[in-house]
């Protein structure tokens, strides 16, 4: 029989960075992401893992984070009101506690695995883990258990499906680099989506941009800029502390700064993960004023197309919202979803009575995606729970799948 325990440990407690590395192989930057989360950390959050171990060598690791959930934070005018109201009669829907599996940070969640582990002691593994999952919620008396952000590449054991209900979340953004110039993408638009993208990139010449890893003397106005983002942003989980920004390009393999400047002022900046498999976009922040007005955001996005085919690197992934923005630029989404379990039976079985409930409530309050758009190819949108595919975010594998698809589509010779 397997020598299995497992353990409920703050932050990353007791995993050296060599077994996180294990467990979050490359191409995957959550070994270093989830690394340098653990010396910053989120305000408002706690930051936990469940570990288990086979002959005290960890095996399957859960990143946990617990917060307060105030619904009403994420709302404006008479429904803000109305949910305050609604917060202080029942806690335990609009202010609840939640305890969750997965990353508040990250293009998506995944549980980190020894990939060498036996199927039958990894399925052991994650009943353990869940179990324990399910006694840390009964000690803090959280509300909610939830599995955040994941996707058909997150690693979740099938049962997890038949006990947690199910809604859509922010889908993730991503561009196949199957072309060799910024006009040969452009031929691939609409004639009007080509027209304004012609139109915003007037005023390029006025804008200078810088790449560079070393933003010490831009961390302050860099990190203002995030801040006023997220200020404005409708659905925020937390907000990163300075340290985040300052240490990542030393922590994270990859990690650099794109620098907008107007007038010679910093007008926004965009953190990305680049490496030969996929470029990462992670935060574009921005002046609004100065962003609206040069159309900053568009200006980036060409920008980082360029750097993707100078340096023949086959996916842009682009991170989730303004999926709109995204699919008018030509990107395609890859749904995401959410995963979650009231701790009242009455409340659990009304929302798995009415799942439409749950969604609208979560599409007013900007969870759901404001645009349906295509799905990247062999993606499912929608369809039953044991046809989601539970496997590990791969983007080399994703990487080779766009060219063996691309070999396929070409014409053969005559």
């Amino acid at each position: 029989m397997d020598n299995l325990t497992c353990n409920c440990v703050p932050r990353l407690d007791g995993v050296s960075a060599a077994e996180l590395g294990r467990l979050f192989p490359e191409p995957s930057i959550t070994a270093s992401l989830l690394s340098l989360l653990q010396e910053s950390g989120i305000d408002g959050f706690n930051l936990r893992s469940i570990v288990v171990l086979k002959d005290d060598a960890p095996i399957l690791l859960l990143p946990l984070f617990e917060t307060r959930f105030d619904l009403s934070t994420f709302v404006e005018g008479g429904i803000k009101k109305s949910l305050k109201v609604a917060g202080r009669l029942i806690p335990s829907v609009f202010q609840p506690r939640v305890l969750s599996v997965g990353l508040l940070e990250g293009e998506w969640s995944e549980i980190g695995i020894d990939l060498q582990t036996e199927a039958g002691t990894l399925e052991a593994a994650y009943k353990m883990a869940f179990g324990v999952l399910q006694k840390l919620a009964a000690e803090l008396k959280s509300d909610i258990v939830a599995l955040y952000n994941f996707n058909h590449y997150g690693k979740l054991p099938g049962e997890v499906f038949k006990k947690f209900n199910r809604v859509q979340y922010r889908a993730c953004a991503r561009l196949p680099i199957n072309f060799n110039s910024l006009e040969e993408f452009l031929a691939r638009l609409s004639r009007a989506a080509r027209k304004d993208l012609r139109r915003k990139m007037r005023a390029s010449h006025e804008v200078r941009v810088i790449r560079s890893r070393n933003i010490s003397p831009f961390l302050d106005r860099i990190y203002k800029l995030y801040l006023e983002t997220v200020a404005r942003s409708p659905m925020a989980l937390g907000a990163h502390n300075r340290l985040f920004f300052e240490k990542i390009c030393e922590r994270v393999p990859g990690a650099e700064y794109t620098l907008y400047f107007v007038q010679e002022k910093l007008a926004a900046f965009n953190l990305l993960v680049v490496k030969q498999e996929a470029m990462v976009d992670k935060y574009f922040c921005m002046d609004y004023e100065l962003g609206r007005k040069y159309n900053l955001y568009v200006l980036s996005w060409f920008e980082n197309i360029r750097t993707c085919v100078e340096r023949k690197i086959p996916l842009y992934h682009a991170g989730q919202g303004a999926e709109k923005t995204k699919a008018h630029l030509g990107a395609t989404l890859i749904p995401s979803f959410i995963l979650f379990k009231h701790r009242q039976p009455v409340i659990d079985r009304f929302l798995i009575a009415w799942p439409a409930v749950s969604e609208k409530v979560l599409s007013l309050l900007g969870f759901w995606p404001s645009v349906s758009s295509r799905a990247a190819p062999g993606v499912p949108v929608q369809g039953r729970q044991e046809h989601i595919i539970v496997r590990r975010l791969d983007l080399a594998s994703q990487a080779n799948e766009l060219r063996r698809g691309e070999r396929l589509q070409r014409p053969k010779k005559a």
